[in-house]
C-alpha cells in the first residue's frame, strides 16, 4: 500500500477514537431554568442546592414560593444571582449546562443595558476643549473665549434646573435558576464575560 494512502487511513481512525472522547468531554445536560429582574437579595452570588431546603432557600432570595419540581438526589439546582444594578435592562442569561470531565458546568453571561454596551466600545478621542482665556480687553474684562464670564465678585444667576426628559431608572437585582436533571456530579458555575 501506498505511504500516503496509509497515512490517510491513520488519521482517520485516530480522528474516530477521538470522537467519543470529545462527547464525554463535553456532553449536554437537560435543564430548565427561570429567570426575573427583582430578587430580593441584593448581593451577588450563586449558589449550588442539593436538597428541598436549599430548593426552597433560592426561592426565597427571590421572593416566590419554590415549584414542586425538586426531586432531592436525582436533580441539583443553581441560583445566579447578579445583585442590585441602578437600571433596568440587566439580565442573566444562561447560555449552558454540560458535562465537561468530572463536573456540570453552568455557563451565564449578564446582559446590559444597549447604552452600557455601546459606551464601553472604544470611540475615537474627542477633540480637546478650549481653555478659557484671552488678552485683557478695555475696561478691566476679558475678550475672547471667556468674555461671556461674570468678573469677579459678581453672582451668577441661573435658571431652573432643565427638566429630565425621561423619569428615573428603577434599580433592579437580576437572577436565574437553573434545575438540572441529574445529582451524580459536582457543579461549577462559570460567567462568561463581553468581549
Amino acid at each position: 500500500m501506498p505511504r500516503r494512502r496509509l497515512l490517510s487511513y491513520g488519521v482517520l481512525a485516530a480522528g474516530a477514537l477521538l470522537v467519543p472522547v470529545a462527547e464525554a468531554w463535553a456532553q449536554a445536560v437537560e435543564t430548565r431554568h427561570w429567570q426575573g429582574f427583582t430578587a430580593i437579595t441584593r448581593q451577588p452570588e450563586q449558589v449550588v442546592a442539593g436538597t428541598i431546603a436549599e430548593w426552597r432557600s433560592l426561592w426565597s432570595r427571590v421572593g416566590a414560593s419554590a415549584p414542586d419540581v425538586f426531586e432531592p438526589g436525582r436533580m441539583n439546582a443553581v441560583g445566579i444571582f447578579l445583585g442590585r444594578r441602578a437600571s433596568e435592562g440587566y439580565s442573566v442569561n444562561f447560555l449552558s449546562a454540560s458535562r465537561r470531565r468530572d463536573r456540570i458546568v453552568i455557563v451565564f453571561e449578564e446582559r446590559m443595558p444597549a447604552e452600557i454596551m455601546m459606551a464601553q466600545r472604544s470611540s475615537p478621542p474627542s477633540a480637546p476643549r478650549p481653555v478659557a482665556g484671552g488678552p485683557p480687553a478695555a475696561g478691566g474684562g476679558f475678550s475672547g473665549p471667556s468674555a461671556s464670564f461674570a468678573p469677579p465678585g459678581a453672582t451668577a444667576n441661573l435658571g431652573p434646573p432643565a427638566a429630565a426628559s425621561r423619569p428615573a431608572p428603577q434599580p433592579t437585582s437580576p437572577w436565574a435558576i437553573i434545575l438540572i436533571q441529574r445529582a451524580d456530579l459536582p457543579v461549577a458555575v462559570e460567567q462568561r464575560l463581553f468581549r
